[in-house]
């Protein structure tokens, strides 16, 4: 059985009118886990895990910013530990930092904070979006400058697989690329027309059966549904791209 999460920013504005209740319909349309966007809603960590737990949600990672990796980062690795987290990462880089030695930079900074999550129980991560497939001048692509000249025992990849192909390359050779390194999947899905934006996961252009397949041989822990925009609503999308899955088997 896959273990499928949510990634709660797809929830974003209906969390700030309800966060329990928002919390509440998630675990009801049947997802196992959540992932924070950085938010807890004003609760404090051991708050959330009484919440969580009572609704039988896993809190599977949070997103921190590059900048949160300094004096402040102990005190989130704590929460993250708290409210059972086994993941914690970066999910974007400034534009300062997209250049050979910008990445090299970071990734130096990530293994450093690796560190510190392993201490509390956490696996580091890093969440791609389509910018780390451009070019450098080098000839590699950010991402692989990032990954090549890591640790890979340190430094983990939370492939998003919507903004791989986004980003013009074939997300299911990337999760080959990583395996063993690719414990979370962000799936999201993209529209046939030529905007290639958004779609509820099953409805769109994304392989799912062959990512799915890739995933589980390269040894993913979590696939969490994100959506960046919500074509029907933020819960009904959610409801929806869960349907979906389940619908096709998805589940495993």
């Amino acid at each position: 059985m896959r273990k499928i999460a949510l990634q709660l920013y797809t929830v974003r504005e209906t969390l700030k009118r309800d966060f329990i209740g928002t919390l509440r319909e998630v675990a009801k349309i049947g997802y196992q886990g959540v992932e924070l966007a950085g938010n807890m809603g004003g609760h404090s960590a051991r708050e959330l895990r009484r919440v969580l737990d009572d609704l039988g949600l896993q809190m599977i990672s949070g997103h921190v910013g590059i900048d949160a990796l300094g004096s402040g980062f102990e005190q989130l690795l704590e929460s993250y530990a708290i409210l059972g987290a086994g993941y914690v990462g970066v999910a974007w880089l400034p534009e300062s930092y997209r250049n050979e030695a910008g990445w090299l930079r970071a990734g130096k900074m990530m293994e450093k904070a690796a560190l510190q999550a392993q201490k509390h129980g956490l696996v580091f991560h890093y969440h791609n979006h389509a910018f780390e497939f451009e070019r450098l001048p080098n000839g590699k692509y950010g991402f692989d400058q990032l990954f090549d000249n890591t640790d890979p025992s340190l430094i983990k990849s939370q492939l998003d697989v919507y903004w791989v192909k986004k980003g013009g390359e074939d997300p299911v050779a990337y999760i080959k690329k990583l395996a063993g390194r690719v414990p979370l999947i962000h799936i999201k899905d993209m529209t046939a027309d030529p905007s290639h934006t958004f779609e509820i996961v099953g409805d769109g252009i994304l392989d799912f059966d062959a990512i799915f397949v890739a995933g589980d041989a390269s040894g993913v822990d979590w696939y969490i549904v994100e959506q960046d925009i919500c074509p029907k609503g933020e819960l009904e999308s959610a409801r929806r791209s869960y349907q979906n899955i389940a619908a096709r088997g998805w589940l495993g």
